[in-house]
């Protein structure tokens, strides 16, 4: 009797070990990395890769509903429309006429709403500018792999945002330093924007803020942009281009509008730079993300004089020893000059920045 026992245990495990294990995992808990996508509308913008939790790759995904706030099936979100968009990244080493940018550019009808098949990643086109009849929808996706599939309703919400012309994605910067004789430099003043929530910003784009101003003055180019800066002293007198630097920084430059430019054109007060699509800039030569936006420019020694009667009229006596030229009896100084803007919108913009503190130095 016990050798019978052990013949079918034996024969039973035999029958065990031949059957084919389970074949890949997929999570009850796969889901987005954001409540809530906020998307300015007109703007690209690309959503963060869902959370797996440890399915088996590959994966697959597609959108399988939208629904208003009301739990309505739309098709907002899917309704083509005629916009300009980049079928190649633009780089100015190569892009260095208009005519070269042109060419990666195209006229194509496109939904608002993409998604990544592979990764799962949603994109929202600048389609998004023709969405007016909602602000708040949800996606429902489902997720497919090797051991099956997930719906996933109410997967995430999207919030459509007012188009934003201009978007303050990083702290800017109209600074006055002071060049010690001793060497290097500290800093006299410093007006800032500091991000998107500034309270200031709406100076800033109606021209009445003191240090900077972002204006829009022309509707052409109606498909590009061009954008205009413009250095001044803090009596707004322009600086001629010749005494605005590049930032140094070991033997290459900080990042410059000059590298998001087709075509740069400089006359005696100002700077031009052109792209024939927005956003501006497009390109960054040392960092990525929103810090792709951050522009860096100096000015030589000789741009400007200390105001030092309206400096210590709003900030009090000061000495100026340690920064006055023991030869020539001038105040050793230079501007900063920190940009942390994108431009959204088509048209000629002008961006002015006014150094605090400063004179137009009178050159011989």
């Amino acid at each position: 009797m016990k050798n019978i026992f052990y013949t079918v245990f034996i024969l039973a495990l035999l029958a065990s070990s031949c059957k084919p294990p389970e074949i890949g995992y997929i999570s009850d808990n796969i889901h987005a990395l954001e409540d809530t996508i906020f998307v300015p509308r007109g703007v690209f913008k690309l959503g963060a890769a869902p959370n797996i939790e440890g399915s088996t790759y590959p994966m697959s995904w597609e959108i399988t509903d939208v629904t208003d706030a009301q739990g309505n099936s739309t098709n907002d979100l899917f309704d083509e429309h005629e916009i300009l968009i980049w079928k190649e990244a633009f780089n100015p080493f190569t892009d260095t006429t208009l005519e070269l940018a042109q060419e990666k550019l195209e006229l194509a009808n496109k939904p608002t709403l993409l998604i990544n098949d592979v990764s799962g990643e949603l994109a929202f086109t600048q389609a998004s500018k023709f969405v007016d009849d909602q602000d708040i929808y949800k996606l429902n996706v489902k997720a497919t792999n090797v051991r099956g599939e997930r719906q996933l309703d109410d997967y995430v919400v999207v919030k459509l945002e007012p188009f934003k012309p201009v978007e303050f994605l990083r702290e800017m910067r109209s600074r006055l330093q002071l060049g010690k004789v001793s060497g290097g430099y500290d800093i006299a003043y410093t007006s800032r924007i500091v991000n998107s929530e500034d309270a200031n910003i709406p100076s800033v784009l109606d021209g009445t803020h003191p240090y900077i101003n972002i204006t829009k003055i022309s509707d052409e180019p109606s498909l590009g942009v061009k954008v205009k800066m413009v250095i001044t002293d803090s009596y707004d007198k322009p600086l001629n281009p010749d005494e605005i630097t590049f930032y140094p920084t070991g033997s290459t430059f900080l990042q410059n509008y000059h590298d998001n430019s087709v075509e740069t054109i400089t006359d005696a007060t100002s700077t031009t730079f052109s792209l024939p699509a927005p956003p501006f800039p497009q390109f960054g030569r040392t960092y990525s993300g929103d810090n792709t936006y951050l522009m860096y420019y100096l000015t030589t020694g000789n741009a400007f004089t200390v105001d030092t009667e309206a400096f210590e009229a709003d900030n009090g006596p000061k000495d100026w020893t340690p920064y006055t030229d023991p030869g020539t009896s001038e105040i050793l100084n230079r501007a900063y000059i920190r940009w942390g803007i994108r431009i959204n919108d088509t048209g000629t913009w002008e961006i002015k920045m006014r150094i605090p503190y400063t004179k137009i130095k009178e050159q011989p």
